[in-house]
């Protein structure tokens, strides 16, 4: 039998055209990031999503209507690879809150940690927890699968698992709203659509199978170690470039904004904590000098260290420019330092709120509010 010589040169001239191939695609998609194939994954998952969801039915928004949205709880087993551990206070402080006053509590997805933890850790360590977010069930608790709970689309495995804290829960993909004038019954303004925000990422979405066989492995060194806890400041290349794809999508929606989770970071009208600092110190540097406060150079400096303070914990990575209000993201419930955030949306209101210790008491903080009917203005 005659072998068949590799010829070297055939071969390098393949690599070169692989290579070059290779480039030319990624300076395409650097030029057009619309036609990157991730990008086209998250506009289909997202679409299909939102077309499920207004079959559904949109639950429409109007006066004593009122929700708040949290996200990416991660809750765990109570070891040392459980990061909702240091916000549990934060987190049972504003369900108090919110219970008292009558609004719905909906869980955006990622509530419990299942691709690392067992279901039946899980809800051991945190029965009271559940217990205390049960107190809005049945009305007034919706609960929306994401990635790292994804378990929940079996109904076996809810009746199984969930059914002694709340019985007879359905999970949803996604959430559609409809916005009225004044939030009342005239005619809709626009939709507001709530979704974890995973679909159509690879590693959470398309291959979210692996994960239960690979990640107990990973618990495992999490818990002998204490080290590879994930958190809001880490990654932030990967979640910058996912919360630009959710953006883009919704940003060609015909009066929509997109309320998501997943990435962890908070955004308020498309835009991150970081981009409102630099906004807020440019005006301040904008205004003229016969309009500056007495302590206008500290007001500047403060602006100036708590900007490079939020730099220095969050960098910025690949964030592009956006410029319609139509994306929001409820942040998480995980944070480091023992705060969550979520969205709140009262009485056709749209807020971005964050709960934490202050001077040993926990409180609620107003990040950003704007009624809906403004937003919709932009879009």
């Amino acid at each position: 039998m005659t072998k068949t010589r590799l010829d070297p040169l055939s071969l390098l001239a393949g690599l070169a055209a692989g290579a070059g191939a290779a480039l030319a695609a990624g300076a395409l998609f650097q030029r057009r990031p619309e036609r990157a194939p991730a990008q086209l994954l998250v506009d289909r998952a997202l679409s299909r999503a939102y077309w499920r969801a207004k079959a559904r039915g949109a639950i429409r928004l109007g006066p004593r209507r009122r929700f708040v949205v949290f996200s990416d709880h991660h809750k765990g087993a109570r070891n040392r690879a459980d990061n909702f551990r240091q916000c549990e206070a934060a987190y049972l402080a504003a369900l108090g809150y919110y219970d008292e006053r009558d609004f719905t509590l909906i869980l955006l997805g990622d509530a419990e940690e299942l691709q690392e933890e067992s279901p039946l850790s899980v809800t051991e360590a945190y029965a009271n927890v559940l217990r205390r977010e049960a107190a809005f069930h049945p009305g007034r608790l919706v609960r929306v699968y994401g990635n790292h709970d994804s378990i929940w689309q079996s109904p076996d495995a809810v009746r199984r698992w969930l059914d002694p804290f709340f019985p007879g829960i359905a999970f949803q993909e996604a959430l559609l709203f409809e916005a009225a004038e004044s939030g009342g019954d005239e005619q809709t303004i626009g939709e507001v659509l709530l979704i974890h925000g995973h679909q159509g990422t690879i590693g959470s979405d398309l291959l979210g199978f692996l994960g239960p066989a690979v990640l107990p492995f990973y618990r495992g060194f999490q818990n002998l170690t204490g080290l590879g806890g994930t958190s809001p400041s880490r990654d932030a290349c990967l979640r910058s470039k996912h919360d630009n794809r959710m953006y883009r999508w919704a940003s060609r929606q015909k009066r929509l904004i997109l309320i998501a989770g997943h990435t962890h970071r908070p955004v308020w009208s498309s835009k991150t904590h970081l981009d409102k600092l630099t906004e807020e110190l440019y005006a301040l540097l904008r205004l003229a000098p016969e309009f500056r406060p007495d302590n206008y150079s500290e007001l500047v400096a403060n602006k100036k260290r708590e900007l490079e303070d939020r730099q220095a914990r969050y960098p910025p990575c690949d964030d592009i420019v956006k410029t319609r209000p139509a994306y929001f993201n409820t942040g998480c419930c995980r944070f480091e330092d023992g705060d969550i955030t979520g969205i709140e949306l009262e009485d056709g209101e749209l807020r971005l709120v964050k709960w934490g210790a202050r001077q040993g008491e926990i409180c609620r903080f107003i990040l950003e509010q704007s009624p809906l009917e403004e937003l919709f203005l932009y879009l």
